[in-house]
């Protein structure tokens, strides 16, 4: 293969005296005299290597290695940057733009062309030469130029919002909304979703950027989380923003979905296009460049979150942890006395517990509890708060709910739990009841305090277990 170098430099001393050094040395040399000409000729001639420097006029020798490097035509030429600064600063700029080698003015001789020889030595092992472009006019070059830079700074432009948003989110679901709200304004989809799978829990948060069918919606869920490696028995943590209600009816199988590469967990975005063919054309590559900031912002919200769950939720049952269960009573109640709004709890324990230990083994008595506690939260309203308040105890917080409002939340829970079988390690399920308690703000004195509403919440489940158990007191 040729040994053909494009050298690019503004000075015509420099670029002689390294025309002279790298012919003896066996090269072709083209010259250009800064990036815009060394562009043309890259395009035009397809050398086997570029030398250039780093501060030209037109355009510098940083733009020229993003124009190369994103050019398909281009992208395989190794490129050496020869310049006079030596600063940390330049010589991080000029190998992050794409550089193979940075070199100093002062290594022109030996340095240089080892160098030179080894970088074109490997590009040219075994690997296909693209066609050389056939660009006829300065004009259609400068153009093709002016094309990449742009995009370029479209791609910078999307990743600086991506981080901006991402970070600023407070929650990982607020992370994922704001990502996908950005990427909507790029991506003329019906649906965008990100996703994600851990060990025992699947996260997805899915945005509908027109209404869609309940139908349609559920159907793309559904694909969302299939194209997920879920254990059977995982927590699912779905939430969705936008109209599901008079709305579209689409194909889920037009779903297109790009991998996110977050560290310990599977993890993918969906889009769904409007127009399929336009979107591969247009918008999939500026995404495709944008999903490594994207999965660096979810992976930081998603450990974010983690490291305040650690603080907040019983680690068994992903529930609140009894400190933060009853801090969030305190406050309920806070509010609830300055606003004269009613509050309830109900307090529910589960009957025969030290039983499923002895007879099963406390594996069994675990997922005895977790499934307990999937159960209670099913039946509560978003807004109510659920915690693990002792061994085998749990505290449901009801806002704004009645004596009677919270009597019947609690009935519907019991009778929750003890229709469901709960699976069990190594195979079988388990069916298992509760004794449940409720008491309401305005039952007690004025000036109450959490203390005294549990206490009463307490007494009723005595009073249920003393009435056999399986049954909500009063």
């Amino acid at each position: 293969m040729s040994r053909r170098v494009l050298v690019v430099d503004d000075s015509p001393l420099a670029r002689t005296l390294l025309a002279r050094t790298l012919a003896q040395a066996g090269w072709e040399v083209l010259q250009a005299a800064n990036g815009a000409e060394g562009a043309m000729l890259a395009l035009r001639e397809s050398p086997t290597a570029v030398v250039t420097d780093l501060e030209m006029p037109v355009m510098d020798g940083s733009q020229l290695l993003h124009l190369l490097k994103a050019d398909p035509a281009t992208r395989h030429i190794p490129v050496i940057v020869l310049t006079s600064h030596d600063e940390a600063v330049a010589r991080f700029w000029g190998l992050s733009s794409g550089a193979d080698a940075y070199l100093t003015k002062d290594e022109v001789g030996s340095a240089l062309l080892d160098t030179l020889g080894r970088l074109h030595d490997h590009s040219t092992s075994g690997e296909e030469v693209p066609a050389r472009t056939e660009l006829r006019t300065a004009e259609e070059v400068l153009a093709q130029v002016a094309r990449h830079l742009d995009t370029s700074l479209m791609h910078a432009t999307l990743t600086r919002a991506l981080l901006e948003r991402g970070m600023a989110a407070s929650g990982l679901h607020e992370a994922c909304r704001a990502c996908l709200e950005l990427l909507n304004q790029v991506v003329d989809a019906h649906l965008l979703a990100v996703a994600m799978a851990e060990a025992d829990t699947v996260i997805a948060h899915l945005l509908l950027a027109s209404p869609l069918s309940l139908r349609s919606t559920d159907r793309c869920t559904s694909a969302l989380l299939a194209h997920l490696p879920i254990t059977a028995g995982s927590v699912l943590d779905v939430v969705i923003s936008g109209e599901t209600t008079g709305g579209d009816e689409v194909d889920p199988n037009q779903l297109l979905f790009s991998p996110l590469p977050m560290r310990d967990v599977s993890a993918c975005l969906a889009l769904l296009p409007r127009r399929p063919d336009r979107h591969l054309e247009v918008a999939r590559p500026l995404v495709a460049g944008a999903l490594g900031h994207l999965a660096l912002v979810l992976d930081n919200a998603r450990l974010a979150q983690r490291l305040r769950e650690l603080s907040t939720l019983d680690s068994l049952t992903k529930q609140l942890n009894r400190g933060t269960i009853l801090h969030r009573l305190m406050e309920e109640l806070e509010r609830a006395s300055r606003y004269g709004h009613s509050l309830a709890v109900i307090l529910c324990d589960l009957d025969h517990f030290k039983a499923v230990n002895d007879t099963h083994g406390h594996l069994a008595g675990d997922a005895v509890l977790r499934g307990a506690a999937s159960s209670l939260r099913a039946t509560l309203r978003i807004g109510d708060a659920l915690g693990r308040y002792g061994g085998e105890e749990f505290l449901a917080i009801l806002p704004a709910a009645s004596l009677e409002a919270a009597r019947v939340a609690a009935e519907r829970a019991r009778r929750n739990l003890a229709q469901t079988p709960i699976p069990l390690p190594g195979g079988g399920a388990l069916k298992i009841t509760a004794s449940f308690g409720v008491a309401a703000l305005d039952e007690l004195p004025p000036r109450p305090t959490p203390e005294a509403l549990i206490d009463l919440a307490d007494q009723r489940v005595y009073e249920a277990k003393s009435a056999g158990r399986n049954c909500v007191r009063p």
